[in-house]
């Protein structure tokens, strides 16, 4: 049997054990024939966007290496630490979702728990990073149905800011160059406002729960709350953007700043929407080529080490948080969920609640 859930006053908070239960109905995607079908597509686009990237790789690597060989280590030491300092930004904002649904987590565990989740970015299928993280968030004391939805939800406002600062950019990018079909990705911008409407996602969660039959819990904060969440995502995009164009201009004192920081936020937004693609591999370089107003060589040079040193960042950030991150108790407070749909409403939602078996 389900214990009943503690009662408590706004601004109240309790430890979670380590084996805080939730709706077993609540847990990690499953994979089955659409998971591997995905995966498959995945790595047709990835494939296909890498060859594209080899190609002018080849018809370029002479160029690209006279630069590489001539890189400024000044400017690369700047793009490594502004790599960083991104990537642990958007942990510390995914604390600012969880608080949001009543969750408090100190800023060394969940920057801890983003870089070891976010590993799994790197493997066919979108879903990984979602368990990673999410089963890292559950298993240190968040309840189970509040870790997944936080996790999704950052994901969206992340991704929301990213388009948000490609369209501050475009207007200055046009200036200094042509169309790209890529641009076609700011085209979700609109979408991904409506969806993360509260209203809108509960008709989102209403329609998956008729179509699986199975008991879906989503705890969603206000659209307002959400909007500035994705607000506080904007320094991120800041980090990534200025980071690309610091590994350009190691390369060229004539990398053109806001064409590189343009092109860099929007070959992030395309690897994204690629969804089945591992970490957008190969998505992201060809966009960058294509857009960023950077020679052919310098372009390949750029494309390459800017991957190189995000995924180094990640590497790095993993080892390190890991004894953080697989701390199973401590450290976790969890409330009622101030704002909220389900908090209005008067009740915990089911599934939220610790375990008494």
């Amino acid at each position: 049997m389900t214990a009943e859930p503690d009662r408590m006053e706004p601004g109240a908070g309790r430890d979670v054990p380590s084996d805080v239960g939730d709706d077993p109905g609540a847990g990690p995607p499953t994979t089955g024939r659409g998971a591997r079908l995905g995966s498959l597509i995945g790595l047709v686009l990835g494939g296909a966007a890498l060859v594209l990237v080899l190609r002018t790789l080849g018809r370029e690597w002479e160029q690209a290496e006279h630069h590489l060989r001539n890189a400024r280590p000044g400017w690369l030491l700047l793009a490594v630490i502004l790599a960083a300092a991104g990537m642990s930004s958007i942990g510390l904002v995914w604390g600012r979702v969880l608080d949001q649904l009543g969750v408090a987590v100190g800023a060394a565990r969940v920057v801890a728990w983003y870089f070891v989740g976010e590993l799994g970015k790197y493997l066919p299928g979108g879903v990984w990073p979602v368990v990673g993280r999410g089963e890292l968030a559950r298993r240190g004391g968040v309840p189970r149905s509040r870790a997944y939805t936080s996790v999704a939800l950052s994901l969206g406002m992340l991704y929301l800011a990213a388009l948000f600062t490609v369209a501050a950019l475009i207007p200055f990018a046009l200036s200094e160059g042509g169309y790209s079909p890529w641009m076609l990705f700011l085209l979700a911008l609109p979408i991904g406002v409506v969806v993360l409407h509260h209203d809108v996602l509960e008709r989102i969660v209403s329609v998956v729960r008729r179509l699986t039959g199975r008991v879906v819990h989503l705890d969603v904060p206000r659209w307002r709350q959400s909007l500035t969440l994705v607000a506080a995502y904007l320094p991120t995009w800041a980090f990534i953007g200025v980071s690309t164009w610091a590994v350009a201009r190691a390369l060229t004192p004539e990398a053109p700043f806001v064409r590189v920081v343009f092109a860099a936020v929007l070959s992030w937004v395309a690897g994204f929407l690629a969804v089945p693609v591992p970490a957008g591999a190969g998505i992201r370089e060809a966009v960058l080529l294509a857009t960023s107003g950077l020679g052919g060589g310098v372009a390949v040079a750029t494309a390459i080490v800017a991957r190189l040193i995000f995924v180094g960042v990640d590497c790095l950030g993993a080892f390190v948080g890991l004894p953080v991150a697989t701390r199973r108790r401590g450290g976790v407070r969890v409330g009622p969920m101030p704002g909220s749909i389900d908090h209005r409403e008067g009740g915990p939602v089911p599934g939220d609640e610790p375990s008494g078996r």
